[in-house]
């Protein structure tokens, strides 16, 4: 059959896809990728606004999101791909956005689709789970349709010397005692023609990632380059991995292990792990069964293409039947956001100058069975119209310094720099 690739841009020129892809094939956490198509309901919220779209006819009102997804979840009773936006905290404590928000994203998407295909990686063999797909539509699908796409250059919307100066703010608040640790982060935006999922074949191709996903709107799309799961529902058993430590790969093969070595043995790496794992297991035990949250791997180092990275997982049992209920119970994910988590974002309110949108947020399913799979929202270009809009960060504790913190963001924007230079002029 057809791949999976060739696929998703077919029905992305007929409506709303969601492609969640497991790219790294051989690795542990690689073992399905899930196409869904041909949405027969969709759910969007924007602040309190609510909106259901079902085949020739919507339903518009105010509302809480959490609790309109959780009915429309009980509605359909079926699969749903799609995303929560970071600023959906605002629907869990009392903490509002007022920053600028230029992409104008729903805060929440979800669909549940009428064509959904599942790759089993093991076997390389595509399910057809919903729907049908009939051997006309294959015949349709050209191999080199994908086409291309242009990158405009990426300018920050902070300067230098005012991101420097929030990140001494930070570091401020955490001498204060008001956190231990809190993320900081700005966003690039450019111009953009073309094939947004081009954009996301070449980010693959530079650097596959276990959690990958491209998300099509109608009217925006979204290209994600997730190394980090946010939490997974498996039955009673849920777990969660925040990434905080990396390291890039060597040149040589000693070089290489040398840098893992460093980040195995970083005081300073470690010490933001365990911050995040604390907090992760405080959400946890919202909803787990008592006694049952454990951190099953600390420090764990994963090697991906280009980067080492520190891997924490933290697991527990729950007697929860209610996917959203867990969800929003861990929402947003405790990397993205600092330690304690609800000082840590009022303090990203106060520093950072825009809302960070679909950024810092997750990108899944729930199935029927009430299972799921949500990654967090980082390495993601978001096109919408003739714009994209790119999002970097850091974690800042008391020994950052400024300078470099502003450094290792220009360094993580170039990922897509690099992708820049491969582009049609």
């Amino acid at each position: 059959m057809t791949d999976i690739s060739r696929l998703t841009h077919y029905f992305s020129n007929h409506g709303p896809v969601v492609l969640l892809e497991s790219q790294l094939k051989s690795h542990s956490w690689a073992q399905k990728s899930y196409l869904a198509a041909q949405p027969k309901a969709v759910i969007k919220a924007r602040d309190d606004q609510i909106k259901i779209s079902t085949e020739g006819q919507s339903k518009q009102w105010e509302g809480n999101p959490w609790q309109a997804l959780r009915d429309f979840r009980e509605k359909y009773d079926d699969w749903m791909f799609g995303y929560f936006g970071y600023d959906l905290k605002n629907h869990l404590e009392d903490i509002s956005s007022t920053n600028a928000d230029d992409v104008q994203a729903p805060d929440l998407f979800f669909m549940v689709p009428d064509l959904l295909l599942s790759v089993n990686h093991q076997t390389n063999q595509i399910e057809v789970l919903r729907g049908s797909i009939s051997e006309e539509e294959l015949k349709d699908i050209d191999p080199n349709s994908a086409g291309n796409c242009q990158i405009g250059d990426l300018e920050p919307q902070v300067s230098k010397s005012e991101y420097i100066s929030r990140i001494k703010d930070a570091k401020f608040h955490i001498a204060k005692g008001n956190c231990y640790e809190v993320n900081i982060s700005h966003q690039l935006q450019g111009c953009f023609g073309g094939s947004s999922l081009s954009l996301y074949s070449k980010m693959k191709e530079a650097g596959a990632v276990p959690f990958g996903s491209y998300l099509q709107t109608d009217d925006l799309s979204i290209c994600c380059q997730s190394p980090e799961r946010f939490i997974r529902k498996e039955d009673d058993h849920i777990f969660s991995q925040p990434i905080k430590g990396t390291s890039p790969r060597g040149v040589t093969k000693e070089e290489d292990q040398m840098l893992r070595e460093q980040l195995v043995t970083s005081q300073k790496e470690q010490a933001e792990n365990v911050m995040i794992v604390d907090l992760v297991r405080n959400d946890l035990s919202k909803i787990a069964r008592p006694g049952s949250v454990s951190v099953a791997n600390l420090f764990e180092i994963q090697s991906f293409e280009t980067v080492h990275q520190m891997v924490s997982t933290i697991e527990a049992q729950t007697d929860c039947e209610d996917a959203i209920t867990i969800l929003e119970s861990c929402f947003p994910m405790g990397s993205m956001t600092g330690a304690p988590k609800l000082r840590s974002m009022q303090i990203i309110e106060e520093l950072e100058n825009y809302r960070r949108g679909i950024y810092s947020g997750a990108i899944g399913y729930i199935n029927p069975a009430g299972n799921f799979d949500f990654n967090v929202v980082i390495r993601t270009a978001i096109v919408k119209g003739d714009k994209l809009y790119y999002s970097v960060g850091g974690a800042i504790t008391s020994d950052s310094d400024p300078q470099k913190e502003w450094d290792e963001t220009i360094v993580k924007a170039r990922a897509l720099s690099e992708i820049k230079k491969t582009t049609t002029p």
